[in-house]
């Protein structure tokens, strides 16, 4: 699959990037590629297999609605909404992502079943605590039939203690450790521990690596997440070494070279902002020049600007369809959506933005099925547990309690890209599961 250029397609780095930081995509050092051999061994299965009814472009037809506005005099849908937003792993691109949403499907999809779609949002700053908090707001809301939930990386315990599978909920991602075991939960695009088999399977099968270094931020959701990848690694039949760092520290020389990067076959930083910048300055200062597979979190404008104008040249994971893939029609179809009701491309860009529209979006169809006088928290339940996709820029597979320890887990595939420079993303792989 020919690599995405042209100045039309950057959507991460030209329009992020030069509006933010003043700079062109075309202009600043950037972090060498790595000489990995993932461009001839993957380059015969990297086409997207999913069957067209898989890619979802028209949004009116996914959520069977009637073409446009909501009617203001009629009564809302509400519709719970618990995200990360404080800290330093908090994402505010979720609630945004769902207001954006929410906004498109009362401007454009005539609501639900012409009844305005209200967003109930509750935020967690940083604390367990707040998600005690956040359940107990939306499971006492009479008009909150169903919550989606965006990055709940912390409070999620005890969220899920309080909802206790009282109303159901949708997650994009489920970051937080609760969340795949969590009764009444359903999450479309899968959780950590799967998703980061992935890493596994294209670390063994496409890069033939045998050794891992795995480099994190020792913060909550970053040492959450570099568990799953150790886990995902290891399951593959890596040798795995995992070191951490404070999240203020600049000068990553030593943990770097403490996970044993000069010799892995393959690195796996898990991090975010000055973290990938210090991970990308010290494996250049190292001279490693083996693969680096990042997740999409590294893919920010403040990681071009700490490097000098563009992102590291590295492989990216991403559990959906990435925004910057100009040959993928569901990325398209998102962005010129979302851009409508005021979706900024900087923000549309990072990963949980879309999850959150799909979240939202899916909810609207279930909605939309059940019919707006029927909305309960029984009804919704009733349709999440048939739903089978399609999920918005999502693989083609949906399939909820396929794992018995983690039931709440619908999915668990992810696609790779390499990021060639100056804003070029070039598929490596179709879908790809964990190991067998």
């Amino acid at each position: 699959m020919p690599a995405t250029s042209g100045p039309r397609t950057l959507v991460l780095v030209s329009a992020v990037m030069t509006s933010l930081l003043g700079v062109s995509a075309c202009g600043g050092p950037s972090t060498p590629a790595s000489t990995s051999p993932a461009d001839s061994q993957a380059a015969s299965s990297a086409t997207d297999s999913r069957p067209s009814s898989a890619v979802v472009t028209d949004y009116l037809d996914y959520v069977a609605g009637k073409a446009g506005k909501a009617d203001g005099s009629l009564s809302p849908v509400g519709l719970g909404w618990v995200n990360v937003e404080g800290g330093p792993g908090g994402n505010p691109e979720a609630t945004a992502g769902a207001r954006a949403a929410v906004k498109y499907v009362n401007e454009k999809l005539g609501g639900i079943g012409g009844h305005p779609l209200e967003l109930k949002v509750c935020a967690v700053v940083s604390a367990e605590e707040e998600g005690q908090k956040c359940g107990q707001q939306l499971l006492g809301d009479p008009s909150v039939s169903a919550i989606g939930v965006g990055n709940l990386y912390v409070g999620d315990a005890s969220f899920n203690a309080v909802i206790a599978g009282r109303k159901p909920v949708l997650v994009g991602v489920a970051t937080g450790p609760t969340l795949s075991t969590a009764k009444n939960t359903f999450s479309t695009f899968g959780d950590l521990p799967h998703i980061f088999g992935d890493w596994g399977t294209y670390s063994r099968d496409v890069l033939k690596a045998k050794t891992a270094a795995v480099i994190h931020t020792n913060t909550p959701g970053d040492k959450i997440a570099s568990g799953a990848a150790v886990k995902g690694l290891e399951a593959a039949g890596l040798k795995v070494k995992s070191v951490g760092f404070d999240a203020q520290a600049t000068d990553l020389i030593g943990p770097v070279t403490a996970a044993g990067a000069s010799t892995a076959d393959v690195v796996v930083p898990i991090t975010v902002g000055s973290g990938c910048v210090g991970v990308a300055k010290a494996l250049k200062q190292l001279g490693v020049t083996k693969p680096v597979v990042s997740t999409p979190l590294c893919m920010s404008a403040d990681v071009a600007q700490g490097l000098g104008g563009d992102l590291p040249t590295w492989t990216y994971g991403v559990a959906q369809t990435l925004t910057a893939d100009s040959s993928a029609a569901d990325s398209k179809a998102f962005l010129t959506t979302s851009a409508q009701v005021g979706l900024t491309q900087e923000t549309a860009a990072k990963v949980f933005a879309p999850l959150a529209w799909s979240t939202v979006l899916t909810y609207a169809k279930i909605f939309d099925a059940v019919g707006p006088d029927k909305i309960t928290p029984a009804t919704v339940t009733e349709q999440l547990r048939k739903f089978t996709g399609p999920v918005i820029m999502g693989a083609a597979e949906v399939k909820c309690g396929k794992y018995q320890d983690a039931p709440a887990v619908c999915n668990d595939q992810a696609r790779f890209y390499q990021y060639q420079g100056k804003g070029q993303f070039k598929p490596l792989t179709d879908w790809i599961r964990p190991p067998r």
